[in-house]
């Protein structure tokens, strides 16, 4: 499935939860794969959905840490809200568990070394994450765990 919407290509679904959709996407002009991140249309109706999602992409769009999803851009199209950021090319904490079942003591070391860095950074600059999960936390190749979805960010 490819989907332009402006410069953005939309290539595959990779996630979804209640109230938005993650795609996989191509940023033409920066030619760049990124992760966009779609409220659902039927909360589009509802201007407190809106806000929250906007200021969430605000609010994290300040965080500049390497255990913390990047946010580069709020792009709104015709009648469709997304928020852009750093495609990390890795499973899901919880996907990864599945998949290979218990992880070794020095993984997990490491992975909560990483989000434990990411969450005080985030802490010391006034923002509380308030859905830690392994579905939120993102398995980067390259830099390890990443926290994501501070939906509910406070």
């Amino acid at each position: 499935m490819i989907e332009r919407v402006g410069r953005y290509e939309i290539l595959e679904v990779i996630g979804e939860g209640s109230f938005a959709v993650v795609y996989r996407a191509h940023d033409v002009e920066l030619d760049r794969f990124v992760a966009m991140k779609e409220l659902k249309p039927m909360l589009l109706q509802d201007e407190i959905w809106v806000k929250q999602f906007r200021r969430e992409a605000r609010a994290i769009a300040q965080l500049d840490h390497p255990h913390i999803v990047t946010i580069y851009d709020v792009y709104q199209a015709e009648t469709r809200l997304f928020i852009v950021m750093r495609l990390v090319d890795g499973p899901s904490l919880d996907k990864l568990i599945v998949t290979r079942g218990h992880l070794s003591w020095a993984e997990t070391e490491e992975i909560i070394s990483h989000i434990a860095s990411g969450l005080d950074y985030a802490h010391s600059c006034g923002i509380l994450h308030r859905d830690l999960k392994p579905a939120n936390i993102l398995m980067d190749p390259k830099r390890g765990a990443r926290l994501s979805d501070f939906g509910l960010a406070n």
